[in-house]
């Protein structure tokens, strides 16, 4: 079966060069049991390597069922390993993290053993050895004879025609090593056994032929007996182990080794969440907030939307913008943003300004005190040291020039005397140096607040009598309870008005009927019949009424909404998302021109730190995973010796590095959403991402595999098996 013809092996150091074999004759065939024996240096073993395609050979001829061997390539002797040769090493050779069963299983799967019968025939081997009672056990428990025998099982579980064992007796007491010289024997029946030892005399009522080596050469080459010969066994086809029987090791090598698993977890997870980390970083700082020239209130959390053909919204448009996972709430009437609010206070006789903001936009977590708002008449404002939670505060209306000032407050004149109003209770505080009011989203429903969005481009229509006509502008209006619905009460300046630009008698125009109309671009023209009943004091041409009568004359058009937000990240989502039909303003993402030139330059210098952070990482985790993948590196060099191919074991190092990343991104991320929905203990910068985002981070992490592996394997790959098996 094995034919050697001159074969003559060198050892090269830095300085000298070795002859380990000399001109090596000899001829092995099935059902011998040969063993070579020799003094230390012989080249028993390097003769040992050189027939199981461990090592090279510089001279001679190979022959393998009479085929030449001296062109083989690398790939050709991982083949001839793969097919031909089962391996039983002094040193066991085991892996010491799997059990028994496994470390037999591995060599079955490694030559494309029955799948279904792979368990069975894994057992079954176990038990021919003598240790079905240690099956499950790690074999780094075993004692030297029990691990010389799965070393034997693994061997057999080959089905290989040939077992070469070097010195498998030489760490084994005199029991132990008979037992481990009658399974060789019995092996040999149908098989070639070629073993080297330094005790003849415990082999040589079992062995069929004597090699004995002198100084790289064979002095003696004795036949014991007559020898029966075998008859060749087909070897299994070169076998290419599936991705699922990869992956299976992949996990197994892992998950047998749990402290190393939790330690390149543990590297992964910092690897993981700065690249997370970063980019959420990175996008935060396109989502702070700037004040607009066009908008007094530039809260990140309004995005205004309308249409390019200025038409109204209709339901389905509504539905479809409000719909979108990235929005947390739609305001039919965004005019109403621009209504600021004024709070009465005490304290030193002054009103103090507001923004006002839909309360959507908070989490209970963000209060610093109280609760969110329930209702359209409860508030949350920014910490104030003149109110507490549970006040009841008259609220002064206001069209952009009530916010950000404190007013002094005249206690002799009625406070509606400016401003129309509305009485609010505060319920919570936030820690906003913005100055915002967060209000229920029904406060902007408000007739009134609508009302006064719109005010100083509304014009009310009185219609008296088919003579008598009068369009009043800017005229405040006042919500006053006490009065009837349709009944009203006008200021005395706009009761002058009315009375010297129509041919109206006073006593026409006070108790009776009379039709009013709102008409702006926003509103829906509602015709309502009202009395007015009286007069009243007042420096501006001012309307009171019922709050029931307010809404019958207001009905919004939806020409102008808000979709309340979470970040301008948000903004440009929806806006990449949705229709372009539609026009869209994020006021909070206003840039000043002036400070263009620096955002260009701050985006380039986020970009080389972002691509310097990755190299950076990039070299940690070559350096941290290097370090504990090596502590696998043995493992690897013990399948390539049981003939797994090269390109399984590349594969096998990228997939472990490729799980760990994987189960690294599942912890980073599972814990940023926990942070976003319960912990709330950092940042939330999950917001920011979408599902192109989470692909691009993992593919990454993927990469990273990929190119951390493959200098890995070159390490690990770059000697041949009995050198790298040396140099450990």
């Amino acid at each position: 079966m094995l034919k050697l013809e001159g074969i003559s092996k060198y050892y090269r150091g830095e300085t000298t060069v070795t002859q380990a074999l000399r001109r090596v004759d000899a001829e092995f065939k099935l059902g011998e049991f040969v063993v070579i024996t020799g003094e230390s240096g012989s080249g028993k073993s390097t003769l040992l390597n050189v027939l199981s395609g461990l090592d090279t050979y510089e001279e001679g001829e190979m022959y393998i069922h009479g085929e030449e061997t001296a062109h083989y390539t690398p790939e050709d002797w991982e083949h001839y390993r793969s097919q031909y040769i089962g391996f039983v090493f002094q040193s066991y050779n085991i892996i010491d993290s799997y059990t028994v069963y496994q470390n037999v299983m591995s060599a079955l799967i490694i030559q494309g053993y029955d799948s279904a019968k792979r368990s069975e025939r894994a057992k079954a081997l176990i038990e021919e050895v003598g240790l079905s009672a240690q099956m499950h056990q790690r074999s780094s428990t075993l004692s030297g004879g029990q691990k010389q025998r799965v070393s034997i099982a693994r061997a057999l579980a080959k089905d290989a025609p040939v077992i070469v064992a070097d010195e498998p007796t030489g760490n084994l007491d005199k029991a132990s090593g008979d037992q481990i010289i009658k399974l060789l024997k019995k092996i040999s029946q149908d098989r070639l056994v070629i073993m080297v030892t330094h005790s003849y005399v415990s082999v040589k009522n079992v062995a069929t032929r004597h090699l004995r080596l002198f100084d790289g050469e064979v002095v003696e080459d004795k036949a014991f007996g007559t020898h029966e010969s075998v008859a060749s066994t087909d070897v299994k086809p070169i076998y290419a182990m599936p991705l699922k029987d990869q992956l299976k090791l992949a996990f197994q090598n892992l998950f047998m080794m749990p402290k190393r698993l939790i330690l390149m977890t543990a590297i992964s997870i910092v690897i993981v969440a700065a690249i997370a980390l970063v980019y959420g970083a990175r996008t935060e700082t396109t989502t702070s907030r700037s004040s607009s020239p066009s908008f007094y209130n530039s809260s990140i959390h309004r995005l205004i939307v309308t249409k390019h053909d200025q038409t109204a919204f209709t339901n389905d448009e509504l539905n479809r913008l409000g719909n979108h996972r990235r929005v947390i709430n739609r305001i039919d009437f965004d005019p109403a943003f621009e209504v600021s609010i004024n709070l009465a206070s005490e304290y030193q006789g002054y009103f103090q300004g507001y923004l006002t903001n839909d309360a959507s936009a908070l989490h209970q977590r963000q209060l610093t005190a109280g609760r969110l708002p329930e209702n359209a008449n409860e508030i949350v404002i920014s910490t104030s040291y003149q109110h507490q939670i549970g006040d009841t505060v008259e609220a002064l209306l206001s069209k952009s020039e009530g916010f950000g000032i404190t007013m002094p407050r005249d206690e002799n004149t009625d406070v509606s005397t400016n401003y129309a109003s509305l009485e609010v209770e505060i319920v919570g505080f936030i820690d906003d140096w913005w100055n915002t009011a967060y209000l229920h989203p029904d406060f902007f429903l408000n007739p009134l607040v609508q009302y006064e969005a719109v005010r100083n481009q509304t014009v009310i229509n009185f219609t008296f009598d088919a003579t008598n006509l009068y369009h009043a502008e800017d005229v405040r209006i006042d919500i006053d309870n006490g009065l009837e619905s349709g009944e009203i009460r006008i200021s005395n300046p706009l009761k002058g008005e009315i009375l010297d630009t129509t041919t109206l008698e006073e006593n026409n125009l006070i108790n009776n009927q009379h039709s009013i109309t709102l008409f702006n671009h926003y509103l829906v023209e509602n015709e309502t019949t009202v009395t007015i009943s009286s007069a009243f004091e007042d420096n501006y041409f001012a309307i009171r009424m019922s709050q029931e009568t307010l809404e019958s004359l207001i009905e919004t058009i939806p020409y102008q909404i808000t979709l309340t937000i979470e970040d301008g990240h948000s903004a440009t989502v929806i806006q990449n998302a949705v229709s372009d039909d539609f026009h869209f303003i994020h006021p909070g993402s206003y840039q000043n021109p002036m400070f263009a030139n620096f955002g260009i330059m701050f985006q380039i210098f986020n970009m080389i730190a972002v691509g310097s952070l990755l190299i950076v990482m990039y070299f940690i985790t070559y350096i941290t995973l290097k370090n504990t993948m090596q502590a696998r590196k043995k493992d690897y060099i013990i399948f390539r010796s049981i003939g797994a191919k090269k390109t399984d074991l590349y594969k096998m190092t990228i997939y472990e590095l490729m799980i760990v990343f994987a189960i690294a991104f599942a912890i980073v991320f599972s814990f940023l959403l926990l942070n976003r929905y319960v912990l709330f203990i950092i940042t939330d910068y999950i917001r920011f991402y979408t599902f192109t985002n989470y692909l691009t981070v993992f593919l990454l992490l993927m990469a990273l595999a990929v190119v951390t592996g493959f200098k890995f394997n070159q390490k690990i790959f770059k000697d041949s098996v009995i050198t790298a098996l040396r140099g450990e």
